[in-house]
């Protein structure tokens, strides 16, 4: 039985990894599903048994990456600069994460709300900033959820450039981090 199971892991391991690949290049609406499962060397039954259909491959992918995504970053609401930075340094190294970023706004764009892993972290996220926007330590000009959204959306400018040359470079990070810094910074309010 365990070698069942095992297997069944590195078979569903090998189909994320092999959708990461289609999704990111075609998008959900170009990815095969005959393509992904030659990649996976899988059966495209397997497919369909453990994510139901295209769709839910492509949301189990995009759950997937923005999960490690999150994982690799240390979320501290007194150092929100810093945070977007760390955000900002994944998209700049995770190149699947961007493209498939892009495509989700293109072809998927009310799916965040639905994936649950995700709203619950982004949850726990605004209640930290609302603790510090309390103690002070912290803009209060904007509510908690607004405040965290505007600085993932900076983070996350440059995904609309993600084709073009000179990207995600030292510069625009240092620049994201200043403009976190004055949306921020408590100025006496």
């Amino acid at each position: 039985m365990t070698g069942t199971v095992r297997d069944a892991a590195a078979t569903r391991q090998r189909i994320l990894e092999a959708a990461t690949a289609e999704f990111s290049a075609a998008g959900l609406a170009g990815a095969r599903v005959g393509r992904i499962a030659d990649r996976a060397q899988a059966n495209q039954r397997m497919i369909y048994a453990y994510f139901g259909s295209k769709d839910g491959l492509f949301d189990a992918v995009l759950e997937h990456h923005v999960l490690l995504a999150q994982d690799s970053v240390t979320f501290d609401a007194t150092d929100l600069p810093g945070y977007a930075q760390q955000v900002f340094d994944v998209y700049r190294t995770q190149t699947n994460l961007v493209r498939l970023s892009l495509w989700q706004a293109l072809e998927r764009p009310d799916l965040m709300p639905s994936l649950t892993p995700v709203v619950r972290t982004m949850a726990d996220k605004v209640a930290a900033v609302a603790r510090a926007q309390e103690a002070g330590l912290v803009s209060t000009a904007l509510p908690a959820d607004t405040l965290l959204d505007h600085i993932l959306t900076l983070a996350h400018g440059n995904l609309a450039l993600a084709g073009s040359e000179n990207v995600w470079t030292d510069d625009q990070r240092r620049d994201l981090g200043v403009s976190v810094a004055l949306l921020t910074t408590p100025s006496g309010e």
